[in-house]
């Protein structure tokens, strides 16, 4: 479309007599190339200001006649005009008011004009490659993807080359120190599975014997027991990282086992500071925990140890070893305290370990043993160990087990009725496998029992039951409530592992001595010899800021696993008691230091 007001052809007629007349003028030519230094911002435009507008310069313009108009000028775009308009010297557009602009050489320029000469001239983005996060550092969903990805480039491979994922796939095969702990028909029993890999007998043979050396898991027998040959190193080994050491013993399904209480680290991502309580047997033989039974194992020359123990002259000399460079603890239930410590039984006149409290008094507190008292000393019963009176752990699981038996099988009996609480029994009563219950499972309830009644909340279903047959009294109901808290009160704190704070100890405190001032108004029954103990149980806690961890809770579990190796596995040596036993305290023994093999 022409301009207005102006012709074609008009513009064709002047622009080669404007042309010829720059030509001719060689003068004013050479002029003009020589001032383009001082205007690189000018510009030759026709005349018309309606013209496409050139983006050559003037003298260019002259030599390639690339003028469209009669006249050509030069204009500035390094000046605002008078009309207050720049000209964009990149486009040579006019720049609107509205529109976007920046500065740009000694002008201006539009702004999407100034972007899209930096990105012609930016050069080419080449994208760094993004460094992979290790593979331990990825979540298990990130894993399993890496895992996806690289099954299916192998694959992949594999399939271009001819050759099957099966035939080069490795089969795993689990170190020998993960299978020790097993007998070896389990093991046997494994092997028949064909997907499985798992060392040979001649490699599991080779392990335990290079663990007998470095670990100290070596045994021996002597009349009627075993027993471990180093028992100073093996716990050392053992109990390396245990923030506590405590001396045992208890009997159990048969036998009697003697060993020490220790814990390791176990950390996890919400308590990076757990550990696990264990107990390690360093001593079976086949019998009760009678001071009589026990006074055997001090035999000349029954056990002889080796190694770092070898000047010791029996187990008791080792315990008392531990005692006495290791500052160790003492637990174990009531009856076996008292036989180490030269005692009578729980029963006597002056029962407590600890003190000197008569029986009279139970639920008051009296001053520590010393080495001359001799308050229900047993006649001609020498103690086996010496340890202060602070060191003894007050029996915390069978304070609980005891406390609780007769609040529930006693006081709820009498108060709601013993068919409804027998009713309730049926709920929580668990089936117990041949050799790995004690004899007080046939009388009253066990550990994990008691625990399933306060978590199911089974003393509110013996009121409820109560209470729809008949009207309940509301003294009846307050007494079911303060048995029901004392309940939930001995489980939290006689089982707890962990530390003791400055509140925890005043709330246990608070418990104990409300259960020793209401306890016969409450029950109906006269104090025994546990209720005393927890004035102990304050006492230990208070001193040494925990109680449950060196329970004698492990030793308990303990019988369980051994009696299982005894009964069900090794059974081929029925007639050779003492190499029976010997088979079992190896593999415990095996289980013991197994968290501290690296494979």
């Amino acid at each position: 479309m022409e301009p207005e007001g102006h012709s074609t052809a008009q513009h064709a007629e002047e622009a080669p007599l404007s042309l010829l007349a720059l030509a001719a003028d060689g003068d004013a030519a050479g002029a003009h190339s020589a001032s383009l230094g001082q205007m690189q911002n000018r510009q030759c435009v026709p005349a018309c200001s309606k013209m496409c507008v050139c983006s050559c310069d003037a003298a260019v313009c002259a030599a390639c006649w690339c003028a469209g108009a009669g006249t050509a000028k030069c204009r500035d775009y390094s000046q605002e005009q008078p009309d207050g308009h720049w000209w964009c010297s990149i486009c040579t557009h006019r720049i609107e008011r509205k529109q976007p602009a920046r500065p740009h050489g000694n002008g201006r320029a539009h702004k999407s004009c100034i972007v899209r000469l930096n990105r012609a001239a930016a050069p080419p983005h080449t994208p760094i490659p993004r460094s992979k996060r290790p593979y331990d550092t990825l979540q298990p969903t990130q894993q399993w993807k890496r895992r996806k990805q690289a099954l299916a480039n192998i694959t992949n491979t594999l399939q271009q080359i001819g050759c099957p994922l099966t035939a080069v796939q490795q089969h795993s095969t689990v170190p020998a120190e993960e299978l020790i702990h097993l007998p070896k028909s389990v093991r046997t029993a494994i092997r028949t599975v064909p997907s499985l890999h798992i060392p040979s007998e001649e490699t599991i043979i080779q392990c335990k014997k290079q663990l007998a050396t470095s670990h100290a898991t070596e045994t021996g027998t002597f009349a009627g027991g075993a027993y471990i040959t180093d028992p100073v190193r093996f716990v050392s080994v053992l109990c390396a990282q245990s923030s506590f050491i405590a001396v045992g013993g208890d009997s159990g399904g048969g036998h009697t086992k003697l060993g020490v209480t220790y814990s390791i680290p176990t950390p996890t991502a919400a308590k990076p500071d757990k550990h696990t309580q264990h107990f390690a047997c360093l001593l079976v033989y086949e019998g009760g925990d009678s001071w009589l039974e026990l006074q055997d194992c001090r035999a000349e020359g029954l056990t002889p140890f080796v190694g770092d123990s070898a000047a010791f002259p029996h187990i008791w000399a080792v315990l008392q070893h531990f005692i006495d460079t290791r500052a160790a603890f003492i637990n174990g239930d009531w009856p076996f305290i008292n036989a180490a410590l030269g005692l009578m039984a729980p029963a006597a006149m002056h029962p407590c370990p600890i003190c000197i409290v008569s029986h009279k008094s139970l639920l008051s507190s009296s001053r520590y043993r010393t080495p001359a008292d001799r308050h229900s000393h047993a006649a001609g019963q020498q103690a086996l160990l010496t340890i202060p009176p602070d060191r003894i752990v007050p029996t915390p699981l069978h304070l609980f087990l005891g406390i609780s038996n007769r609040i529930i099988l006693d006081a709820f009996s009498e108060l709601l009725g013993k068919e409804r609480v027998q009713a309730a029994l049926t709920s929580i009563s668990t089936v117990h496998s041949a050799g790995c219950s004690g004899a007080a499972d046939l009388h009253d309830l066990n550990g994990p029992e008691i625990s399933k009644w306060i978590k199911r909340e089974c003393s509110a279903s013996v009121l409820a039951a109560a209470a729809a047959s008949s009207a309940v009294p509301a003294a009846t109901s307050a007494s079911h409530s303060i048995l029901s808290r004392w309940l939930q009160q001995l489980h939290h704190c006689l089982l707890r592992a962990g530390d003791w704070t400055v509140a925890d100890l005043n709330a246990w405190r608070s418990v104990v001595s409300d259960i020793h001032q209401h306890w016969r108004a409450e029950t109906s029954q006269a104090a025994f010899p546990k209720l005393h103990m927890l004035h102990h149980s304050v006492d230990f806690a208070e001193r040494h800021r925990f109680l449950g961890r060196a329970s004698e809770a492990q030793i308990e579990s303990f019988h369980a696993s051994f009696n299982a190796l005894f009964h069900k596995q090794h059974r081929n040596q029925s007639n050779n008691i003492a190499e029976r036993l010997r088979r079992c305290l190896a593999d415990s023994a095996l289980r013991a230091v197994q968290p501290f093999l690296q494979p």
